[in-house]
């Protein structure tokens, strides 16, 4: 059987690689070329069939780290994995994973898209140099009436929609993200252990612009007196809404704004044929808030790999142990 073709960033056809994303059953805006040239410092691709006839794809977004190529999630980039039009035989699902392995000593993490988890979950045991960790996300179906969305809120949800319904908040869409990392960098980058680079905010910037350019983002403020006091930002590709980016301040926060704006979007888009990702972090106060409002939790998994030699392995192993927090992110009420 043929084996995946590893390609530099170079050798990759732009055209080539976005048509199969689009029509992909995994279509998410992670995987775009133009989504991966803004969130990576680089990115290789395992292809296969040929260098000429992608049928299955693999995005490898790479960093240059003690002068060798390791494989690193990237900011704004929750999943990636392996992207096909047909359903993805196991066989050749352990190809890549076989060829990854081989190509790359160290893989610090790589999130497979939620898609892949079933075949993982089989084939998993036969990849002992990979570390394997089931997270999770939640989603949301909008094709429903918004009244059927809504009626699957927690009675919780629904006291505090009612609650933040009283406060008197104008909801409007937003060209500009400026206001929104603005209310970030002042009231949610200091509870974000070590601190949030300026490079971060650099990068959603970039990436902002690219996704209007595309058509696929909209953000939404909450404001009241003429102050903004909470901020959404959402990426639509194909079927999938990715909840990309939030903030909000005090005000916002204890008055229910996010509530607001959540429910504002999934009111604005119910009855499309659209899954709604929450992008949710393994926190249990925010898994708890996204489930609330009738959210599935959906499972996806990473791998971890070291296979560096002595003692760079150790050396790392060891501050991966010491880095390793859950970081408790301000919220409203969850």
């Amino acid at each position: 059987m043929t084996l995946p073709i590893l390609l530099s960033r170079s050798e990759i056809n732009d055209e080539r690689w976005d048509a199969l994303i689009a029509k992909s059953e995994q279509n998410v805006a992670y995987a775009f070329s133009w989504y991966l040239d803004i969130v990576c410092d680089n990115w290789k691709a395992l292809v296969w069939p040929s260098v000429d006839d992608y049928l299955i794809v693999m995005p490898l977004p790479v960093k240059r780290k003690w002068n060798i190529e390791v494989i690193q999630q990237p900011l704004f980039c929750q999943y990636l994995g392996l992207f096909s039009i047909e359903k993805i035989p196991e066989q050749h699902f352990c190809l890549f994973l076989e060829k990854l392995s081989s190509t790359f000593s160290y893989i610090s993490s790589y999130n497979f898209h939620p898609h892949n988890s079933a075949i993982i979950r089989n084939v998993a045991h036969q990849f002992p140099k990979y570390e394997v960790k089931q997270n999770h996300t939640f989603w949301l179906s909008l094709s429903d009436s918004y009244s059927e969305i809504q009626a699957k809120y927690s009675s919780d949800r629904k006291a505090n929609l009612k609650r933040g319904g009283k406060f008197g908040w104008t909801i409007k869409s937003g060209e500009d993200i400026q206001p929104l990392t603005h209310l970030f960098q002042n009231h949610n980058a200091s509870g974000i252990a070590g601190g949030v680079s300026d490079n971060a905010y650099h990068i959603l910037s970039e990436l902002f612009e690219k996704l209007k350019i595309k058509e696929a983002v909209d953000v939404f403020y909450a404001e009241k007196h003429g102050r903004i006091s909470a901020g959404t930002l959402y990426v639509k590709t194909g079927k999938m809404v990715v909840f990309l980016f939030n903030s909000a301040d005090l005000t916002g926060r204890k008055e229910n704004a996010r509530t607001i704006l959540l429910d504002h979007y999934f009111k604005v888009n119910a009855g499309k044929e659209l899954i709604f990702d929450f992008e949710s972090p393994e926190i249990k106060s925010i898994a708890d808030f996204y489930k609330s409002f009738g959210a599935e939790s959906i499972p996806y998994f990473s791998i971890r790999k070291n296979d560096m030699p002595f003692p760079f392995k150790q050396i790392q192993n060891w501050r991966v142990r010491k880095s390793t927090k859950t970081i408790e992110a301000p919220s409203e009420d969850f």
